[in-house]
């Protein structure tokens, strides 16, 4: 694709995030919108985004999400004690950083003032109900003083509120003015703070996939990872089902030595030439080297390419440039490819396809429950240009 269609392309992504409101697909009676998937699409693909088949394929991958989701929601595990705590300080850690000025808070809000309400008569009241030893009854408590979106506040809570704060400490003798105008941009944060997913969608979308997130994690461990770990009997009949898939490539059973250096290693290497137990070297070097004794696939083991195996050879000493580590092999046995594992030899293998086909099955049964179908005017506008 050449640079031109492929800006082309982000041009339409970016500006599909006007069209709010466009079902792009429908799971069951869920809905997802072409912002909530644009959004995602260009978060997590970013530059490497190539048209329509990047779009198909990461369209899969977030459907599939989304139904694994879905699934979490029906078995309330968004009730969960800790999920609604990591939520709850989730969306604290966030808010502050979304908080514009008190001024645009007010606009945003179409925050406003009881004007029929007279600052002087706020003043006076706020002084009795702080310092009177008897407050005279305040004939407009119940008086809306405040509107913003679409609620209101009371005078007798500008009352409570000023009443609390000139008792306190953190009174410094302020005009009741300016307490009043403090009450005011507190009142108007507290309101914006707890409205932020309806004024900033940014925010809403941040928090909806921190949920999401949480939520999928739960459901993969209940569903496939749990099952999977616990179920020792339905691999082995797993496995057992399915030997055929199991066997060894070219593999060898080896002494394996790895140590903190090359110099630590080629020590090693040199003594166990000389007829020293690995058990002896490893033993006495205060953990710079340590060994064991398996069968491995030679593709797994430190061996230079192009070295000739043979029975009882010490292997050169290959070195990791990532880290200065090195390490070399003994050859006790060598052993051709094709021969059957063991279960306990495949058992990492049986587990990674058993988790595969519970997750599979578990699929196409989310599938059959959430039907899911794709909009596709909606998900061909993704391309048009301009």
């Amino acid at each position: 694709m050449n640079i031109k269609m492929n800006s082309l392309i982000i041009f339409a992504l970016t500006a599909a995030l006007s069209s709010r409101g466009q079902v792009l697909l429908t799971m069951g009676n869920k809905e997802v919108s072409k912002e909530e998937f644009v959004r995602a699409f260009t978060r997590n693909m970013g530059e490497t985004a190539r048209g329509e088949q990047a779009l198909k394929e990461y369209l899969e991958r977030f459907t599939e999400y989304k139904l694994k989701v879905a699934a979490a929601q029906e078995l309330k595990l968004d009730t969960l004690r800790q999920l609604r705590l990591d939520q709850m300080n989730f969306r604290r850690r966030l808010e502050d950083s979304y908080l514009p000025s008190a001024a645009e808070m007010m606009k945003t809000t179409a925050f406003s003032k009881n004007q029929a309400i007279e600052d002087g008569l706020l003043h006076i009241y706020a002084d009795s109900a702080a310092y009177a030893f008897r407050p005279a009854p305040c004939p407009i408590a119940q008086e809306t003083l405040y509107t913003m979106g679409k609620q209101s506040v009371k005078v007798s809570e500008w009352l409570n509120w000023a009443k609390s704060f000139k008792l306190s400490k953190e009174y410094k003798g302020e005009s009741n003015q300016q307490l009043l105008d403090r009450f005011a941009r507190l009142t108007v944060t507290d309101y914006y703070r707890a409205h932020l997913e309806e004024y900033n969608a940014d925010f809403r979308y941040q928090l909806q996939e921190f949920r999401e997130g949480n939520l999928y994690f739960e459901v993969m461990d209940k569903k496939v990872w749990a099952r999977n770990a616990a179920s020792e009997a339905a691999l082995k009949r797993y496995y057992e089902a399915n030997k055929a898939k199991y066997s060894w490539p070219e593999s060898a059973e080896v002494i394996l030595v790895n140590a903190r250096s090359y110099a630590y290693a080629d020590y090693a290497a040199e003594n166990m030439k000389k007829g020293m137990h690995w058990k002896a070297i490893t033993g006495n070097s205060e953990g710079m080297i340590i060994g064991d004794s398996a069968r491995y696939e030679i593709g797994q083991l430190p061996i230079a390419p192009g070295t000739k195996l043979e029975a009882g050879m010490i292997t050169p000493v290959v070195k990791n440039d990532a880290d200065q580590s090195a390490g070399f092999v003994k050859i006790i046995r060598l052993y051709p490819a094709g021969e059957p594992r063991s279960f306990e030899s495949a058992r990492y293998l049986v587990a990674n396809d058993y988790q595969q086909q519970q997750e599979t099955e578990w699929m196409k049964e989310l599938a059959l429950k959430y039907p899911v179908k794709i909009n596709q005017p909606v998900f061909q506008s993704l391309l048009k240009t301009p």
